[in-house]
């Protein structure tokens, strides 16, 4: 006779899937970054906005969720290892930023600048930022699976990404914030926040 796999049985919380998807968080992060500057340097106007701004939906979107892609989060213990993954990518981005970027001068380093030519003085909100994105993902992913048996991530993401759109039309649209690239991960950041509540609410119905 067979008996049903406790719901902690599904998650993957092994070292190597942490290491490996931490890595691939990383290496994603660095071709987002590399294509972005590259664009920035043969596009301009609304054109420029448009383009970046789906650049920094899509690279929020795979910042939240592939960490719950791979973690398959159920319980407390695998939302935090997702989290960690999210912190990991931004450390293996920046390694690898600090490396090879920085010599090619792919971008201006304005942030160093402020910080009177150190940039570890915002390096450590980078990492939070991440952590922050992936935890949210994996709250919103264990929320689905307490309804449905096979989270569909592609979904989730989609759902949050859209959601992203309409604030950035909100924001833009209204006057209240300029039609900036900025103002699209601005706009992403709030949507993953209000999609948590959102799927809670809705798999309890």
């Amino acid at each position: 006779m067979s008996t049903a796999l406790h719901p902690v049985d599904a998650e993957r919380r092994d070292v190597r899937t942490i290491l490996t998807t931490g890595v691939e968080l990383g290496l994603a992060t660095v071709a987002g970054v590399v294509t972005f500057a590259l664009l920035s340097r043969s596009m301009s106007g609304r054109a420029e906005v448009v383009i970046q701004s789906l650049i920094i939906l899509a690279g929020g979107a795979l910042a939240s969720y592939l960490p719950a892609a791979s973690v398959r989060p159920r319980s407390v213990d695998a939302i935090g290892w997702s989290a960690l993954i999210g912190l990991l990518g931004a450390v293996v981005f920046t390694v690898i930023d600090t490396a090879a970027l920085r010599p090619l001068k792919l971008y201006p380093w304005t942030w160093d600048a402020i910080g009177g030519g150190s940039g570890w003085w915002y390096l450590p909100l980078w990492f939070m930022g991440s952590a922050f994105l992936a935890w949210l993902g994996a709250l919103v992913y264990a929320y689905r699976a307490r309804a449905v048996a096979e989270v569909n991530v592609i979904a989730l993401a989609v759902r949050t990404v859209g959601l992203g759109i309409v604030i950035f039309g909100a924001l833009t649209g209204t006057g209240l914030a300029p039609f900036h690239a900025a103002i699209a991960g601005l706009a992403y950041a709030v949507s993953s926040v209000i999609h948590v509540p959102v799927v809670a609410v809705l798999n309890r119905q």
